[in-house]
């Protein structure tokens, strides 16, 4: 089995022109496949917990619980934190696993026969019966707005902006199907992440409007079209003896979709959006030390004056030796 690192550099080899099926055509869009399910829902409702059980207190029921279904719920939260919530959602196992066995029919409330651990299974089972009566409907109406914005955004907007990013970042967007799972929350800090597979927490202030764009085809381009950008400066870095954890690719990674859609946006529909990590304030902190770099030497590529490869190269070669 390919590690995910090693199908990025097949795909990374990939001549350019294949990938965007010829000189100057138009690359198939990728399509979609929107969920809003239960025991999805379910799973990262009791880990967001797990993670911040303070927010238990806070939780406003459309039905309010029993004092047995309460009892419940605390003892699932309570597994959840000592099993899980010191986990990654996406790098940790079991939890990759766990997404995929409970990518099942959205209507599904059983946990039962999905190769899951029992005792997860069981804990789901414990709770679904109060989730389904007391908090669901809220979490599934808000979801499905999500959903309904994200597809009318996509309509107008999607095409342009993918093509976009394929073309600065060199890299195809995925052939088959990508499945985006919306939840309320997922309790990670980022709010979203990928493998091939797509959870966005659709309930966050931040990625919802405009935004939901944005963030949408941010972490539909984690599945493949990072592959060229992460595999190039990976390769510099070693070359020049310097730190190969650098996450300047993901900065890069960042701009340059909040690059495509402002203009998306502007060009359209003359709308002036101001991109998720602008508004975020992640170049300002963490990253602010790559963003010097990425204005000097990725906007001129973007903009036509320099190639990929002569990027990221001046890129890298202003990062601190190791």
């Amino acid at each position: 089995m390919l590690t995910r690192r090693a199908m990025m550099r097949c795909a990374a080899a990939l001549p350019l022109s294949l990938m965007l099926a010829g000189a100057g055509a138009t690359p198939a869009r990728v399509k979609l496949e929107f969920h809003s399910g239960f025991l999805m829902n379910l799973h990262h409702f009791l880990f967001t917990l797990g993670v911040r059980p303070e927010r238990l207190e806070k939780t406003v029921w459309t039905s309010a619980p029993t004092a047995d279904e309460m009892t419940a719920l605390r003892s699932a939260v309570a597994w959840y934190r000592d099993n899980y919530a010191k986990h990654d959602l996406l790098f940790d196992a079991p939890m990759p696993a766990i997404k995929t066995a409970l990518s099942v029919a959205d209507t599904r409330r059983d946990a039962n026969g999905l190769a899951l651990p029992p005792q997860l299974a069981s804990t789901l089972n414990s709770v679904a019966p109060m989730y389904a009566r007391c908090l669901w409907a809220q979490h599934d109406a808000s979801n499905r707005q999500w959903i309904a914005e994200a597809k009318r955004l996509d309509e107008r907007y999607g095409a342009e902006v993918q093509q976009g990013i394929a073309r600065h970042l060199q890299s195809p967007f995925p052939s088959t199907p990508v499945r985006i799972d919306i939840v309320v929350e997922t309790g990670k800090r980022q709010g979203a992440y990928t493998d091939t597979q797509v959870v966005i927490a659709g309930g966050r202030p931040s990625y919802q409007g405009l935004a939901a764009l944005e963030m949408m085809y941010h972490e539909i381009s984690h599945a493949e079209s990072t592959a060229k950008l992460e595999e190039s400066i990976e390769a510099r870095l070693k070359a020049t003896n310097r730190s190969p954890d650098s996450d300047l690719w993901h900065a890069v990674q960042f701009y340059t979709v909040g690059a495509v859609v402002k203009d998306a946006l502007r060009r359209r529909d003359n709308i002036d959006y101001e991109p998720y990590a602008d508004k975020a304030g992640l170049f300002k902190g963490y990253w602010s030390p790559f963003m010097p770099m990425i204005v000097s030497e990725w906007q001129p590529y973007m903009d036509g004056k320099q190639t990929f490869e002569q990027a990221v190269v001046r890129m890298v070669d202003r990062l601190p030796a190791a």
